[in-house]
């Protein structure tokens, strides 16, 4: 599409593309947008993250981080534009980081001003 408007359209039967980041064993994972909304990664050591390709200022970019922390990552780190929710399990909601325990989550990231502001929650409770 291009960017271009697509207005008054129905859409039937519609999927969404998963895009698997695979197993990092630390250090630092770009979550890309134009990788497609819905991201998977397993971290099993300390684990930085950055944002990359958001859509511009006006428009509402969007993202689903399905990961699962394996035993020996602790911690989390998220870039300071990110505003945390008070449903993130492990996070104190003033810090960069997050310590959420072994086990699965899924993080929703929302900005509508090109990644200036990133807002994230917590899609339901930890999954062990």
């Amino acid at each position: 599409f291009s960017d271009y408007v697509v207005s008054k359209a129905t859409f039937k039967d519609t999927a969404e593309t998963v895009y698997p980041h695979g197993t990092v064993g630390g250090g630092s994972v770009t979550l890309d947008h134009e990788n497609g909304h819905y991201q998977t990664l397993t971290v099993t050591a300390d684990t930085t993250f950055a944002y990359q390709n958001f859509p511009v200022t006006g428009t509402l970019g969007r993202m689903i981080l399905d990961i699962t922390v394996a035993p020996g990552a602790t911690t989390l780190t998220f870039p300071s534009a990110t505003i945390k929710a008070d449903n993130i399990h492990g996070s104190d909601g003033t810090s960069d980081q997050i310590t959420p325990g072994l086990g699965r989550a899924l993080y929703e990231f929302m900005t509508p001003d090109g990644g200036t502001t990133v807002l994230m929650h917590q899609l339901g409770k930890q999954y062990v």
